[in-house]
């Protein structure tokens, strides 16, 4: 404890004189960044539902088919089918047994769910009347924080993101793991890093002292608040979302390097706590949050690549 008081101190000093005035090293972008203009108005949705308070820790979204998605949230083994168009629950169903579910994503007539210790369980078809799932156990575990799950069809494989550590050796990043469902196994490797300089530069500041501080302790602590909550690949342009739940924002990468192709932020409202990503195949856009004072919200954003504004 009195190491960790020491560290804070020695931070807090080296950040004061930092305020007077000056930019902290790596806030601003690389020279080769890209960046695109949001295709998304994400501070007007074109629907906002609240969901029912059993739902009030949605944490994780996927389509299920035309009229329905699937969510799942952190304490509940159940398995919610949302109609998309008024945002109402039709059917709940028990998969396993509670424990503490992050990811959710359809593969045909499967459906799998994510734990955060980096367990997956496959429901052979999520439209039985009952549902009998079968576990799939990975080599990460509880310090990863497994939470944001997606199916990336054209390599038939899982992405796995982790919230908090991306595994040994690495480190100023966060990583994507990919479970190959040819033979349930995963990958040693993440399949990508996003640095989280990248995100503390763009994200936006939620106080300068914050701001100071991160630049200051990133060579040792990762305090960029960057915390990938969910992800899906965009049905028409190909690029990953990553949702960050901490200081809400969404960051896009090229599937084919992993590059950063750009960081979005959101408006604090009605993003209080965005755990959930989903698209339907025009490119709309659902986000699902937690309920912060008030029923978690499912968001709908339509796709208009011409307008080039979150505003």
């Amino acid at each position: 404890m009195l190491r960790l008081l020491s560290a804070v101190s020695l931070l807090l000093a080296l950040a004061l004189p930092a305020l007077v005035g000056g930019q902290c090293a790596g806030q601003a972008p690389p020279a080769d960044s890209t960046s695109l203009a949001p295709p998304y108005a994400f501070a007007r949705p074109d629907a906002v539902f609240r969901l029912p308070n059993r739902l009030r820790e949605i944490s994780g979204l996927t389509l299920l088919d035309d009229g329905h998605l699937g969510a799942v949230e952190d304490e509940r083994d159940r398995l919610y089918v949302i109609d998309l168009e008024t945002g109402h629950v039709v059917r709940n169903e028990e998969f396993y047994k509670n424990g503490d579910y992050e990811g959710v994503e359809r593969v045909d007539g499967r459906v799998f769910v994510l734990r955060s210790d980096g367990t997956l369980f496959e429901i052979e078809d999520w439209q039985a009347d009952e549902y009998d799932a079968t576990e799939h156990e990975t080599p990460l575990g509880r310090a990863n924080d497994t939470e944001g799950l997606a199916y990336d069809a054209a390599n038939n494989r899982l992405l796995i993101a982790c919230k908090e550590s991306p595994g040994r050796g690495l480190d100023g990043v966060k990583a994507i793991y990919a479970f190959d469902l040819a033979t349930n196994t995963l990958g040693a490797d993440p399949v990508y890093t996003i640095p989280t300089a990248r995100f503390t530069a763009e994200a936006g500041s939620d106080h300068p002292v914050n701001d100071k501080i991160r630049g200051i302790a990133r060579p040792v602590w990762d305090l960029s608040g960057f915390k990938p909550s969910a992800l899906a690949l965009h049905p028409l342009t190909g690029h990953l979302y990553v949702l960050s739940s901490v200081r809400q924002a969404v960051v896009v990468l090229d599937p084919a390097d992993g590059r950063v192709l750009d960081v979005w932020p959101l408006p604090e409202q009605p993003y209080e706590q965005p755990e959930g990503l989903a698209f339907l195949p025009d490119g709309d856009l659902f986000i699902s949050t937690e309920g912060r004072g008030e029923r978690a919200a499912l968001i709908r954003l339509n796709y208009r690549p011409q307008d080039g504004t979150a505003n």
